[in-house]
């Protein structure tokens, strides 16, 4: 199976859904016109990341009227993004949509929020509590990783574990400079992070960071899509909008898995009996 794979790196306009949303539909036509099968936008694409209590005022249900635009496109391209969910019992979530053949689905609610530093998104929303892959009829099973949730090795592995081939992280990692060098050491991890995580599970890595600037922070983009033998298939730039497309191939997880092993090796029945073991310690 062989999908024509977008990376949409953008900037969004902060609590601004009606802008947010042109920019995706003009972005996915022109993905159509040049024969893409399936784009992928940064975590919150559609809402801005820094929201705080207007998060309230912009989130919807994945059922509402306003995502039809989206939904319409689907039947033509595959579109992965970031907003913000309003669950049916009214919790608000850090989301993933997905939208595919004409229908939509919420794809992943944000696990781990992070509450350290400038960030403080526990305030805002509320955690997701399930780690599951989800069918696309153009790439089988995939999954998503929303910004920190990268920082957990759980959940890529987990992902992994259930039979996601292509793990996507969508993103918002502000800038974030070295005082003493100068050098810009989040991108170093993240590469690292993109490339370790495509090569222990053997699945491709497709991580879709954001640009622009925002109440004071800056995003720097350098999104980056990883073959699952952890060799770098495209890059974008850093600072600016920019596009990167790949060829997402699923046999090249067949062919990493069959060189080496070593995640088919993995068991999860030792993993849980020695997460029981030491949870049953901890609580003595």
């Amino acid at each position: 199976m062989k999908v024509k794979l977008r990376v949409a790196q953008i900037d969004s306009a902060l609590a601004n859904f009606d802008e947010n949303l042109n920019q995706h539909v003009a972005l996915a036509e022109q993905a159509i016109r040049d024969g893409i099968e399936f784009i992928v936008f940064p975590e919150l694409s559609l809402s801005g990341y820094n929201l705080q209590d207007a998060a309230q005022d912009i989130a919807l249900p994945i059922g509402d009227v306003r995502f039809q635009p989206l939904r319409d496109l689907s039947k033509r391209i595959s579109i992965l993004c970031g907003g913000v969910e309003l669950s049916d019992d009214y919790g608000v979530y850090n989301a993933a949509f997905f939208f595919e053949d004409g229908k939509a689905i919420v794809a992943h609610r944000k696990v781990f929020l992070p509450t350290y530093g400038m960030f403080e998104e526990l305030r805002y929303f509320s955690a997701g509590q399930r780690i599951a892959p989800f069918h696309s009829r153009r790439l089988g099973l995939i999954g998503v990783a929303i910004c920190e949730d990268n920082w957990h090795v759980t959940l890529p592995y987990l992902l992994a574990m259930q039979g996601a081939k292509v793990v996507f992280s969508l993103v918002a990692s502000p800038l974030r400079v070295d005082a003493e060098t100068g050098e810009l050491k989040i991108a170093e991890t993240w590469q690292m992070m993109t490339r370790t995580y495509a090569n222990l599970f053997s699945v491709y890595v497709v991580m879709a960071n954001r640009v622009g600037n925002e109440d004071g922070l800056s995003y720097w983009g350098g999104s980056e899509i990883v073959a699952p033998s952890g060799a770098l298939v495209a890059q974008a730039k850093r600072f600016e909008p920019d596009a990167i497309d790949a060829v997402i191939d699923l046999d090249e997880v067949k062919r990493a898995r069959l060189r080496s092993s070593h995640f088919l090796d993995e068991d999860l029945r030792l993993l849980a009996s020695e997460i029981a073991r030491i949870l049953n310690a901890q609580q003595r």
